[in-house]
């Protein structure tokens, strides 16, 4: 059905890596309501306090004008701390933006989206890890032998709520504040802005929406990753969805995922991770170039398409309402 949605359709208001299947890991199953006791109850500890490549990392943060990262953020249940990269605004009324990665940590899109939005709206930026500081090198099926069971969308959640804890310690405007996520990050964002009593009671606090960029839904690998509920929102939520992606494509959304956001917007022209760093950390990505990944439900291309790109940029914009258009 999505396939037959117009280019670049709107429908409102109604990983980065590849993923390796390991048979009998974890069972999708729907959960219920959300109980604070639930972050305990997942694979969290905070392992390590040290950033993997830090000297890298830190050439790439400086390069892109960006914040150093870290061991910033406590973590949801105060043991530990969730690494991020912190690049305040000096103009006491920016907005912020959370970034979340997708499954594979954070990567060289960030860092381009992250320099982009802080260009274009003086923003705070904040690039949140959630698997770094758990020892862990992604969070697919490849992980679990070393690192145990995936993190599910409530782990996202929890690290969200954990940012946005920190960022009012900080002073910024929550009314500004707003959450992106791709990929498994978008997964996370779309958990984090769920229409449960627990999980608005930590969120809507700190944050006044929140932006999915193709995320993992709720077929992806059943044997490998916990689902839960994802919409309807307690607050304002946009989508981005790829009629090319056959990673997490839109398919894969309950119809509530999708059209209760505020804005759905289906991009038939566009793969997952349609705004994907081709050419490493220091170099800006090359429109049209892909790479080719392979998991256990097939292999997939990750295309830069920079028309699409800078139209998402200005999406969130938009969404933010710090457009200058």
């Amino acid at each position: 059905m999505f396939r037959d949605l117009e280019r670049a359709a709107v429908i409102p208001r109604w990983i980065g890596l590849a993923l390796a299947l390991i048979p009998g890991v974890l069972l999708a199953q729907p959960r219920g309501s959300v109980e604070l006791a639930d972050y305990g109850r997942e694979n969290v500890t905070i392992r390590t306090q040290a950033v993997p490549q830090a000297e890298r990392w830190k050439r790439a943060t400086d390069h892109w004008g960006l914040g150093e990262i870290a061991p910033l953020i406590p973590a949801f249940d105060g043991n530990g701390l969730l690494m991020a990269s912190w690049t305040p605004s000096q103009d006491p009324n920016a907005p912020t933006f959370v970034i979340a990665h997708g499954g594979g940590g954070i990567g060289g899109m960030l860092l381009v989206m992250g320099a982009n939005l802080r260009a274009t709206t003086n923003a705070n930026i904040l690039l949140l890890d959630s698997i770094w500081s758990r020892g862990r090198t992604s969070n697919g099926g490849d992980s679990v032998p070393r690192s145990g069971r995936t993190l599910s969308a409530n782990v996202r959640m929890f690290d969200l709520a954990a940012a946005g804890r920190w960022l009012a310690s900080q002073g910024v405007d929550p009314t500004k504040t707003y959450a992106i996520g791709e990929s498994q990050g978008g997964w996370g964002v779309l958990r984090a802005f769920t229409d449960d009593p627990t999980i608005t009671s930590l969120i809507r606090p700190h944050y006044a929406g929140g932006v999915a960029l193709y995320p993992q839904c709720d077929r992806l690998e059943p044997q490998i990753f916990v689902y839960h509920r994802l919409g309807p929102y307690h607050s304002r939520m946009m989508v981005i969805t790829g009629g090319l992606d056959t990673l997490t494509p839109a398919s894969y959304c309950a119809k509530t995922t999708l059209e209760s956001a505020e804005k759905w917007l289906h991009w038939d022209d566009v793969t997952h991770a349609f705004n994907i760093s081709t050419h490493g950390l220091f170099r800006p990505p090359v429109d049209g170039v892909c790479q080719t990944i392979t998991n256990s439900v097939g292999t997939h291309q990750f295309c830069h398409n920079e028309r699409r790109t800078q139209e998402m940029l200005q999406e969130v914009r938009r969404f933010a309402r710090v457009s200058r258009d």
